[in-house]
């Protein structure tokens, strides 16, 4: 019914002019019988100065290159469509343009035959597609060129890309893990952490990376750290995963080296140490040694130089198990009363020869003092007095006031030694009793003396205890068992 009462010439150029390409039909001998709206726009024509030209009449010479006569005259002898051919328009000062066509055979009133011929621009699409194909290009050098690892996946988790870097660090090829799951490349227990994340692939956190060692195509596991990403579509469904990777392979063995260069320079400093700390005892007993040598008639000269290489070698002795009892601590348990003001006096005199000129001493034990005992063994604690004045010299340079303090509080017997030196930055404090740690770039020194301190005390079952203010001084206070009442 709606048919019959169409204008079919009228709904015919409708058709035609609602097409957003330029449409001509021509017959047999390429003469023009019709163009649309479109090809008018285009071309800057009318129907008065087009219909009725032949064909090389309205196209202009830049078009002349393309064997359009030929083609159209080959369609409408076949009778079949020539679809999606190109040509391209050139002409001086004029940007190249490229337009897509077809040619479609048609048949005419009275018995005879013609063509459609179609044409679309495409010039602006070609373009788009050129910077999208370039941009692709770009994205995939990206990748490639990429030192991490850059693996994606689909949201079951199965390998969709495996770039040049995941090749070399792994031995497989991407041809050969394409499509396959990847937590197959991890093992337990990580395989199920692998598993567990995509099962949960929603929420996937790509703000924190994790550690995960992959398994190589040789059956060695390499440490990579891993950084999971959701790929999502533009409706935002979760399509697949973005997993880079950072091999740890080369870190690793730089820790390590850094870790073995660290034991060998501690090396070097314990052995420095406790070689320093042999060598003067055993320089003393030598001098000693060498003036009984030449002055034996002196009875008085030989007692003390013996009383020296005595002395000399008890120190040695001294320091060798202070650092055994350091370095395998344990509780100290055949001890002695020991006069605590005598051991002061003795390490003052050893310590002494390190004061710098100037140094001033304030100790003026009252005579109760002189009955404090402690309860321990005599030669260390002696040791951890001679290595606190030692310190407390050391941070006076140019001179300074040496402090010394011994009182009993109850069952405990304290001991305050005290400098007026720079005193400690708080960032040292909690350093200052550890292993070879020292500000003081003096080689002679090992950085022991307080950690070693520190462990005799602790092994008294006592403490040691530091004051310290910037531009005032240091007092480190020891606390020791007093010593038992004699029966």
């Amino acid at each position: 019914m709606f048919l019959d009462t169409l204008d079919h010439e009228s709904f015919f150029h409708a058709v035609m002019d609602t097409i957003p390409s330029s449409i001509l039909i021509l017959d047999e001998s390429l003469t023009v019988r019709t163009v649309n709206t479109n090809f008018l726009e285009k071309s800057h024509g009318s129907l008065l100065t087009i219909l009725g030209k032949r064909l090389q009449e309205i196209f202009p010479a830049a078009f002349q290159d393309t064997p359009l006569d030929q083609q159209i005259r080959e369609v409408i002898a076949s009778g079949k469509t020539l679809r999606r051919r190109r040509m391209t328009y050139r002409a001086p000062g004029v940007a190249l343009r490229t337009y897509s066509y077809s040619i479609c055979p048609l048949q005419l009133r009275g018995g005879s035959r013609g063509v459609i011929l179609v044409m679309d621009d495409v010039t602006d699409l070609l373009q788009l597609g050129e910077e999208v194909r370039r941009t692709q290009l770009h994205l995939a050098s990206v990748v490639e060129s990429a030192g991490d690892l850059i693996i994606s996946t689909d949201s079951r988790g199965a390998v969709l890309t495996w770039n040049t870097a995941a090749e070399k660090s792994t031995g497989y090829a991407e041809g050969e893990v394409r499509g396959s799951k990847i937590a197959g490349h991890f093992d337990e227990p990580q395989k199920q952490e692998v598993e567990s994340s995509f099962r949960g692939i929603s929420e996937i956190d790509d703000c924190h990376s994790i550690e995960w060692p992959m398994r190589c195509k040789n059956g060695e596991t390499i440490p990579v750290s891993w950084r999971l990403s959701r790929m999502t579509s533009p409706t935002g469904e979760v399509t697949g995963v973005v997993v880079v990777g950072r091999s740890l392979v080369e870190q690793r063995a730089m820790e390590a080296q850094i870790h073995q260069g660290e034991k060998l320079a501690a090396l070097g400093i314990v052995i420095g140490g406790i070689a320093h700390e042999i060598r003067n005892p055993l320089g003393v007993s030598s001098a000693a040694a060498q003036l009984m040598r030449n002055r034996m008639g002196s009875p008085d000269l030989l007692g003390e130089c013996i009383d020296k290489v005595i002395g000399g070698i008890d120190r040695a002795s001294l320091v060798v198990e202070s650092l055994l009892r350091f370095a395998r601590p344990q509780p100290i348990t055949e001890t002695t009363r020991v006069n605590v003001v005598s051991m002061l006096k003795n390490a003052l005199m050893f310590a002494s020869g390190e004061a710098a000129v100037g140094t001033r001493y304030d100790w003026s034990p009252p005579a109760e003092a002189m009955d404090i005992y402690a309860e321990g063994v005599q030669n260390l604690l002696e040791l951890v007095f001679i290595n606190l004045m030692l310190n407390a010299f050391q941070a006076m340079p140019n001179g300074g006031l040496l402090t010394i303090d011994v009182r009993r509080d109850g069952n405990e017997v304290i001991v305050e030694i005290g400098d007026s030196g720079p005193g400690i930055p708080e960032a040292h404090l909690r350093k200052i009793f550890d292993p070879f740690f020292s500000t003081r770039s003096d080689s002679r020194r090992s950085g022991l003396g307080l950690s070693v301190s520190h462990s005799i005390v602790r092994q008294h079952g006592g403490d040691v205890n530091v004051r310290t203010t910037l531009g005032v001084g240091t007092i480190f206070a020891v606390r020791v068992p007093a010593a038992r009442e004699s029966s």
